[in-house]
């Protein structure tokens, strides 16, 4: 699980990310980590702590609402792969990321995506989520919470994943 894409392929591979619990965090701190890629944290600027925070942000990514996130500092179009990273809310993506999606859709370069759940079939969700950006991503996955708990499962599915964007690459 060490393979380094920058150093198969000399390919700048940048990781955007939003995580509210730490799922989404850890997954793509463990990506970065293997492919020697940058990383970058969008940060929600509305509140979305408690109950109501949870029911607001599930209802603002069901209705596919964008918010108000921190500026970036990492330009995706200095980049060759773009990796980004969502919780899953209500069916789709975190209302940080759509807005970083939507600032950024005419300058991202291919994107691939990863996903977090607390529901078991966040694969459920590619068909409905590869529509998001201008270009179909070279690779999905996703994780449940469950999977991310379970240190077997999620070091195979990470593994598949990095592969499946190496395989991408050279192809």
């Amino acid at each position: 699980m060490e393979n380094k894409v920058n150093e198969r392929s000399n390919h700048k591979v940048l990781i955007v990310y939003y995580s509210k619990t730490g799922h989404t965090q850890k997954i793509a701190q463990d990506i970065a980590k293997q492919m020697d890629a940058e990383i970058e944290e969008i940060i929600d600027q509305k509140k979305r702590t408690g109950v109501l925070g949870f029911i607001t942000g599930g209802r603002d990514a069901m209705t596919k609402k964008e918010t108000l996130i921190s500026r970036m500092r990492k330009n995706p179009a200095n980049y060759k792969l773009v990796i980004l990273g969502s919780p899953i809310w209500a069916g789709n993506i975190a209302p940080a990321v759509r807005t970083y999606i939507n600032r950024y859709r005419d300058s991202l370069p291919p994107v691939a995506f990863f996903f977090s759940s607390g529901g078991k079939t966040p694969d459920q969700v590619f068909e409905k989520l590869s529509g998001v950006v201008k270009e179909k991503p070279v690779v999905m996955t996703g994780l449940s919470h469950s999977e991310i708990k379970d240190d077997n499962i999620y070091k195979i599915k990470i593994s598949l994943f990095i592969h499946s964007i190496i395989k991408e690459e050279v192809s």
